[in-house]
C-alpha cells in the first residue's frame, strides 16, 4: 500500500468519524436552541402586544371623540351629499385639526376620510397619498373595523381602518388612522435587550448583519389587504451573553475537543501504520541500493588507520583483487610508485580539516597496470556521531584521460598549422592589395602631377603679364587662390598615398612632427588670426609613421581652419597636448564658438577630419571628440603596438 492511498483512506474515515459527531452534535444543539427561541419569542410577543393595544385603544379614543361623543362629524358625513368636495373636506379639517394635535401625542401618523365610495376626502399628512384603498374597499364591503399595514418609502405603518355610521347604523364613510411603526419599535427597544425592525414577507433577505446578529426572531403580526405579504416583527438579541450565546459557546467548545479527540487519535493511527510501511520500504530500497552500488559503483570502506573493511564488486574488479583478499589490507596496497608520499600527507590532511577530499588520483593494479580515477573521500560515522572510519566513492576516468593527452595534442597541432596559414594568407592578401593600390596611386599620382604641374606654369605665366596691367589686384587674388586650391589638390593626393603605403616604422620625435605640421600651414594660420599652442615633453618619440603621424596633426590644423572660417571668429586658439603611457594620447582643443559647428560622430562633416579618422583606424587607433557651442576637443589614441 502506498503513502499516498493509506492518507486517504485515514482521512476518510476522519472525515466520517467527524461528520457523524458533527451531526450528533447539531441535533442536540438545535434542540436546545429552539427551545430558547421559543422563549425569546413568547416574551417579545408580549412586549409587542402590550404597545400594539395601546395604539388600538388610541384609535377608539380618537372614534368615540369624534363619532359617539360628538356628532358633528357624523353630520358632515350625512350632508356630503348636499355639498361640493372642498366645502366638505375644509369643514372637516376645521373639525378636527385642533383634537389633531392631541392625538399627535398619541403617537397619531395621519387620519384620513374615506367617503362611501372609496374617494379620499381628507388626509391630516398634506403630502399623503391615496395608498389605503385596499383596505378601505374591504371596509365598505364588510362594514367591519380592520387592521393593517402599509410601507411608504421603506416605511413602516400601522393602520387602524373603522367605518363610519350615522344613528341609524348607516353606513358613512371610514375614518383610517395610522400609526409609526418606528416609534413603536423605541418603546419596544426602551429597557430591552432587543433591537426590533420590521420586514414584509417579499422583503425577507437575511443580510450579513442579519447573519451576524442572533438570535433572531420573526413573529407574525399583520396580513396587508393591498397584497399577500405579511408583516413580520424582527427581533434581535443584543446580549451577548444570552442563553443562545451560552448553548453556543459550549457546544462550539463540544465540538473542538470532539474534533481534537478524533484527529489525535486518527493521527496517532495514521503515524503507527505510516512508519511500519516507511521501515519495510526503507528497508527494502536500501537492499536495493546497496546492491546496485555493490555491482555498479567502486567503493570502497576504510577504518581510521586506513585498512580496508569493504570493497565493492567494482573495486574488486578495477584493482584486480578479490573481495576476500582486499579485507584487512591497507589501501595503499593501490598506490602507483610514480605519485610522490606529499601527495598522500595533503590528502589526509585536507581530509581531517575539511571532513572531505575530491580529486583525481593514479592508481595501480595488481598486475602493474596504471589506470586514473576521480574520487571523493567522506567520514563515516558511528550513532555518537564520532568518526570511525572512511569511505571512498570512484569513477573510472583512464579513458577520459587518454583522450584528453591526445585531443591537447591535436589542438596545438592543429592551432599552430592554422596560425601558420593565417599568417601567410594575411601577409600575402595584405602586400598584394597594398602593391596594388600603390601603383594604381602612382599611375594617378604621375596622371594628377602633369596637369597641375601645366597649370601653375600657365598661371605664372598669367600672373607675370597681370602684374603689367593696371588695377591688376583683383586678378591676382584669384590667381593666389588658384594656387592655394592646387596646392591642396596635391597635398591630398599625397596624404591618400601615405594612406596605402606600408611605412617602415623609424623613431621620431612627436614635438619634430608638431613642428613641421605647423610650419606648413603657417601661412593660412597667420592669415585667419588662429595661434597654435603646445605642450608636451620634449623627449617624447614613437614608432608611429612620421609622415602619418604629420598628415594626422596636418589635417587636424586644417580643420579648425575650416572651422574657424564657418563659425566667423575672430581669434582662435588650439591647444595641443601628448600624453604617452601605455598608449599614446593626443588631446587637441579649440575655442571656437557658434551653432554652425557641424561635427557628426557617424559622418565626419569634411575631408580634413575622414583623412585622420583613415590614418588611425588604419594603426588600429581610437579617435573621438566632444563638441560644444564653446569649445571641441578631439583624442587621438594609438595603440602599444604603434609606439
Amino acid at each position: 500500500m502506498s503513502d499516498k492511498s493509506l492518507s486517504i483512506r485515514y482521512l476518510f474515515y476522519f472525515l466520517i468519524s467527524l461528520f457523524v459527531f458533527i451531526f450528533i452534535i447539531n441535533v442536540f444543539k438545535e434542540d436546545e436552541i429552539q427551545y430558547s427561541l421559543e422563549n425569546y419569542k413568547k416574551n417579545v410577543h408580549k412586549e409587542y402586544l402590550k404597545y400594539s393595544n395601546e395604539y388600538k385603544n388610541s384609535s377608539e379614543l380618537i372614534y368615540f371623540n369624534e363619532f359617539v361623543k360628538n356628532k358633528q362629524l357624523v353630520k358632515t358625513f350625512k350632508n356630503m351629499n348636499n355639498m361640493n368636495f372642498l366645502d366638505a373636506k375644509k369643514e372637516i379639517y376645521n373639525h378636527l385639526k385642533d383634537s389633531y394635535l392631541f392625538y399627535k401625542t398619541l403617537d397619531v401618523n395621519d387620519i384620513s376620510f374615506y367617503s362611501s365610495s372609496n374617494n379620499l376626502l381628507l388626509s391630516m399628512q398634506e403630502n399623503n397619498k391615496n395608498d389605503s384603498s385596499e383596505i378601505v374597499a374591504e371596509v365598505i364591503l364588510n362594514k367591519k373595523e380592520l387592521s393593517s399595514f402599509k410601507i411608504v418609502d421603506d416605511n413602516y405603518y400601522l393602520l387602524f381602518s373603522k367605518p363610519i355610521f350615522d344613528e341609524n347604523l348607516n353606513f358613512l364613510g371610514v375614518i383610517n388612522i395610522e400609526f409609526d411603526f418606528r416609534t413603536l419599535i423605541k418603546k419596544l427597544e426602551y429597557n430591552s435587550d432587543f433591537s426590533f425592525s420590521m420586514i414584509a414577507s417579499n422583503q425577507i433577505k437575511l443580510n450579513k448583519s442579519h447573519s451576524v446578529d442572533f438570535p433572531i426572531i420573526f413573529i407574525p403580526i399583520l396580513k396587508s389587504f393591498a397584497n399577500e405579504n405579511s408583516l413580520y416583527l424582527v427581533a434581535n438579541y443584543l446580549n451577548k451573553d444570552s442563553n443562545i450565546a451560552k448553548i453556543n459557546k459550549y457546544f462550539n467548545i463540544l465540538f473542538v475537543v470532539i474534533t481534537l479527540l478524533v484527529f489525535i487519535i486518527f493521527y496517532y493511527s495514521f503515524k503507527v501504520k505510516y512508519f511500519k510501511m516507511q521501515k519495510l520500504s526503507i528497508e527494502k530500497e536500501y537492499q536495493e541500493l546497496h546492491t546496485q552500488i555493490d555491482d555498479n559503483v567502486i567503493k570502497v570502506e576504510t577504518d581510521l588507520n586506513g585498512i580496508i573493511t569493504y570493497a565493492s564488486k567494482q573495486f574488486c574488479k578495477i584493482s584486480g583483487y578479490s573481495h576476500k583478499e582486499l579485507l584487512g589490507r591497507n589501501v595503499n596496497l593501490l598506490k602507483h610508485s610514480n605519485i610522490a608520499s606529499a601527495f598522500f600527507q595533503k590528502l589526509w590532511s585536507e581530509l581531517k580539516t575539511n571532513n572531505i577530499w575530491e580529486g583525481e588520483i593514479k592508481n595501480q593494479d595488481r598486475y602493474g597496470n596504471s589506470y586514473w580515477i576521480k574520487g571523493v573521500i567522506f567520514p563515516k560515522y558511528d550513532f555518537d556521531n564520532k568518526i570511525i572510519g572512511y569511505v571512498s566513492i570512484r569513477s573510472n576516468i583512464t579513458d577520459t584521460k587518454q583522450l584528453e593527452k591526445i585531443n591537447k595534442l591535436l589542438k596545438e597541432d592543429l592551432s599552430n598549422k592554422l596560425n601558420e596559414i593565417k599568417m601567410k594568407d594575411k601577409t600575402l592578401v595584405d602586400s598584394t592589395k597594398v602593391q596594388l593600390m600603390s601603383k594604381i596611386l602612382d599611375s594617378l599620382d604621375y596622371q594628377w602631377k602633369q596637369p597641375i604641374l601645366s597649370i601653375s606654369s600657365l598661371i605664372y605665366n598669367l600672373k607675370t603679364i597681370i602684374k603689367n596691367e593696371e588695377n591688376s589686384k583683383d586678378k591676382l587674388e584669384l590667381i593666389q587662390q588658384t594656387e592655394f586650391e592646387l596646392k591642396n589638390l596635391s597635398e591630398v593626393l599625397n596624404e591618400i598615398k601615405y594612406l596605402f603605403q606600408q611605412n617602415q616604422n623609424k623613431i621620431s620625435k612627436v614635438t619634430k612632427i608638431i613642428k613641421e605640421s605647423i610650419l606648413a600651414t603657417q601661412e593660412e594660420l597667420q592669415a585667419n588670426n588662429i595661434k597654435i599652442k603646445y605642450d608636451l615633453e620634449s623627449e617624447i618619440s614613437t614608432d608611429y609613421s612620421f609622415n602619418e603621424l604629420k598628415n594626422i596633426i596636418f589635417n587636424m590644423i586644417k580643420n579648425c581652419i575650416e572651422q574657424k572660417k564657418l563659425n566667423n571668429q575672430d581669434e582662435v586658439i588650439m591647444l595641443i597636448n601628448i600624453i604617452k603611457e601605455e598608449d599614446l594620447l593626443i588631446k587637441i582643443e579649440d575655442n571656437i564658438k557658434g551653432e554652425n559647428k557641424k561635427i557628426d560622430e557617424n559622418r565626419y562633416s569634411n575631408s580634413n577630419l575622414y583623412l585622420v579618422k583613415l590614418f588611425i583606424e588604419k594603426n588600429k587607433g581610437l579617435f573621438w571628440f566632444e563638441s560644444t557651442n564653446y569649445d571641441t576637443i578631439y583624442y587621438i589614441k594609438l595603440k602599444n603596438e604603434n609606439i
